[in-house]
């Protein structure tokens, strides 16, 4: 018999049983779909955090505060010396209340020059960036100046009151910054972020001033010497931390979140192959007569076991399709979803749209890795059916008269 006509009648044998047939391609296409939406997920945030630290760049380091001491400028001017370093920016970082917000606000003292070592990129929505003198000038996040409802709150020109602590400090806004959505460095998202000039720090602190320095190295390569220096000199004083070991952790535990994707997936695809074996085994029972029928009219044993493996393959195929299908809709769902919730979504007026603040993206590789799943799975299934039936014998149809 040829191929083609095996493979009519495998596919004619599905649809007679077309209600049986649905459910087992719609359990295979549960796993393919569970694999393609959460590993997108997983490669969506993980492309937007490695697109975050890249803006910073691979040569960056950056020197937080351990414990309640500031670092001070000789700590600026010792860490200027070390050898491989090429830049070092220092930045305050103090939590406050703003008026007409209700939560706290980020309070930055950087310089405007080094603002692009701290953001990665500048992107101004109104106004201009503050000069570098010790006065009360604002450079605003755009959440500080919207409020959830879109309307505006600050604009340049207009004073901002913030509360350190008990003391009340007015500001003048200077400019407003466009939406970043993402947090840069450790926990400061620029959306809730109030830049202030560095000289205008000390009017605020006495002492130590900065509690974060941003350490450029003159190379990629001196990347892991420096940051050894660093924690050298700096002791138990200071934690350490490299954006390109940052990329580098993120890329590890990317990798290891969508193993347990594809073992959460593993799970479906148990039940999908106990389905196909279920059905298959109905199949041969039913079919005994027929199976002798074909036995008696000169198809061999590989022909019945041909039709039946066949007919796994067509479940593995139509349910991969299926479940890709389902997958791209479900990829582009979960972040509207979480988004309602306010877990991801924040967008750029916070109207209360869900938007997401990372793009799925749909790998291929892992597409592929579910396809070949699926499809192995069934054959895998098929096997013993098929075996069962490519043993029945013509005589045995008399059996089921």
């Amino acid at each position: 018999m040829r191929i083609l006509d095996v493979f009519l009648l495998s596919w004619r044998q599905l649809k007679e049983r077309r209600l049986r047939s649905v459910l087992t391609i719609l359990a295979v296409a549960v796993g393919v779909a569970t694999i393609v939406a959460l590993s997108a997920q997983v490669e969506g945030v993980s492309t937007t955090v490695i697109e975050s630290l890249g803006k910073l760049g691979p040569d960056t380091i950056i020197v937080s505060v351990r414990g309640m001491t500031p670092f001070n400028d000789a700590d600026v001017a010792r860490l200027r010396g070390l050898e491989g370093v090429l830049k070092v920016t220092p930045v305050f970082i103090m939590n406050v209340r703003a008026s007409g917000l209700q939560d706290q606000a980020t309070l930055v003292g950087v310089s405007s020059v080094d603002l692009v070592d701290f953001l990665g990129d500048i992107k101004i929505s109104q106004g201009s960036v503050f000069y570098d003198v010790p006065a009360p000038q604002a450079l605003i996040g755009y959440n500080i100046a919207f409020d959830e409802a879109g309307q505006e709150l600050y604009r340049p020109g207009q004073p901002l009151l913030v509360q350190i602590g008990q003391r009340p400090l007015m500001l003048t806004v200077v400019g407003v910054l466009d939406s970043y959505g993402a947090p840069m460095i450790q926990a400061v998202q620029p959306d809730n972020a109030i830049f202030i000039p560095i000289e205008y720090v000390g009017n605020l602190v006495r002492g130590g001033r900065y509690t974060v320095m941003i350490v450029k190295a003159v190379d990629t390569d001196s990347v892991d010497q420096v940051s050894e220096l660093i924690g050298y000199v700096f002791g138990g004083r200071a934690t350490v931390t490299s954006v390109k070991y940052i990329t580098e952790t993120v890329i590890r535990i990317t990798s290891q979140i969508n193993l347990l994707v594809l073992g959460i997936a593993g799970t479906s695809f148990i039940a999908a192959g106990l389905g196909t074996l279920n059905i298959m085994m109905i199949s041969v029972l039913e079919r005994v007569r027929e199976i002798g029928i074909f036995k008696a009219l000169g198809m061999k044993d590989r022909g019945v076991l041909s039709l039946y493996m066949i007919q796994g393959l067509l479940i593995g195929l139509l349910g991969s399709l299926v479940g890709i299908g389902f997958g791209y809709a479900l990829t582009y769902l979960i972040p509207s979803i979480l988004g309602s919730f306010g877990g991801f979504g924040m967008g750029p007026a916070r109207t209360g749209a869900a938007t997401s603040l990372y793009t799925p993206i749909v790998s291929p590789l892992y597409v592929s890795i579910a396809t070949a799943t699926s499809v192995a799975i069934t054959l895998l299934s098929s096997a013993y059916p098929a075996w069962r039936a490519s043993r029945l014998r013509p005589v045995e149809a008399l059996r089921y008269e």
